[in-house]
């Protein structure tokens, strides 16, 4: 639970989830106050009664111009139905209660509206169910409409929720229900050692040690950090990769992650946060173009990311399969979405934000053999990423 609301804090931070956040929670406590607190009506007019109760009140009121003969007092009474006065009217002569003919007649002369009291009054027809008077059906009608208007507004949020937080920042749910689960003994351990990617897949990497590794020589930060990118040992002889790289530079996480054909959910986001437990940012891997119909889905590039909390926008780079980055028409759909990097073997690249960067490096590639253009999907991708603080 302190996990979930320490997530929820962090990602309100930024201004754009935390305008949606206000949207949708403004909105669900107006629907609240105006449940369960209404807006009570005072001095309203008779034309706003039930149908029943304006029968009534028409009722009262001939009876009244029956035992006063008030013309003028007759007039305003029924002027106070308005729109409803016609088929008041109507609705009460074909069921007059207590009255006769001979009242409603004088009624309806005294307020020029004629009406034949040898014709039965018909009522006026109108689309309503049996046993349901017009204005019923009206009033019936609202909660629909209201239904529709606050099922629209609802749609409109979760499209923009899903634009900008779950679309733009690589969300994935799993991930974030696999992160809430560990306690915080698991988190706080984390904190000093390389942590392990969630994955979909049975498969598991291992995590190296946290050990110091005595320095040979000066490399790309992309393969000091690695166990798999140089494959050398500690100063120790055990085998086990340091996680301080030669430079002294010491990243804030790194992680690995394998794409094996199949896997047609393939989509891994990662959390990583400062020393102190603050929130940082998150980096991840996702599928960015197919190739071919069917399933399993044939993928020929992947997006590979970083947010950083400081910065206004997640940036981007493509690893791209060999036909799709030498076929300009695909080259060039997916250069939209980010530098395209050509899917190699110890390929090293490097994502920048305004306070983080991100050194990646291709570990394995391969390609599958289905009757498609020779090299154009993968059959197994790894990229291990290391990020560090500026």
């Amino acid at each position: 639970m302190e996990n979930i609301i320490s997530s929820i804090k962090e990602r309100l931070q930024v201004p754009r989830n935390l305008a949606i956040a206000a949207a949708i929670g403004g909105l669900i406590l107006g629907l609240a106050i105006g449940y369960l607190f209404p807006i009570p009506w005072t001095d309203a007019s008779a034309e706003n009664l039930r149908p029943d109760l304006r029968i009534e009140y028409l009722r009262n009121a001939i009876t009244t111009y029956t035992l006063t003969g008030d013309r003028l007092k007759a007039v305003q009474s029924y002027e106070e139905l308005g729109k409803q006065a016609e088929s008041t009217l109507i609705e009460l002569t074909a069921n007059p209660g207590f009255l006769n003919s001979e009242q409603i007649q004088r009624y309806t002369t005294a307020i020029n509206i004629p009406l034949s009291p040898s014709e039965p009054a018909q009522t006026i027809p109108s689309p309503v169910q049996d046993g349901q008077t017009e204005g019923e059906a009206k009033e019936g009608n609202f909660p629909v409409w209201l239904g529709l208007v606050l099922l629209g507004v609802l749609l409109v949020g979760a499209y923009l929720a899903w634009r900008y937080f779950v679309k733009d920042r690589g969300f994935s749910f799993k991930d974030f229900g696999s992160m809430v689960s560990k306690d915080k003994g698991e988190r706080t351990m984390a904190q000093s050692a390389p942590p392990a990617a969630v994955r979909r897949t049975e498969s598991q990497v291992a995590t190296p040690d946290p050990v110091i590794r005595v320095v040979r020589e000066n490399k790309p930060a992309a393969q000091r950090v690695s166990l798999f990118a140089n494959g050398e040992t500690n100063g120790n002889g055990n085998g086990k990769a340091s996680n301080i790289n030669g430079n002294g530079e010491k990243p804030v996480a790194q992680f690995m992650s394998t794409y094996l054909f199949g896997d047609d959910r393939y989509d891994e986001s990662f959390i990583f946060d400062a020393p102190n437990g603050a929130f940082l940012g998150e980096c991840g891997i996702s599928i960015s173009d197919l190739i071919g119909v069917g399933e399993p889905k044939k993928i020929s590039a992947f997006d590979v990311w970083l947010f950083d909390k400081n910065d206004i926008q997640t940036v981007t780079k493509v690893i791209m399969s060999r036909h799709a980055f030498n076929e300009p028409n695909i080259k060039s759909r997916l250069e939209i979405r980010g530098e395209p990097i050509l899917a190699e073997p110890g390929k090293l690249f490097r994502l920048e934000t305004a306070t983080l960067r991100m050194e990646g490096r291709i570990v394995d590639v391969s390609y599958g053999d289905l009757p498609l253009p020779e090299d154009s999907y993968f059959q197994r991708n790894t990229i291990e990423l290391a990020v560090y603080r500026k």
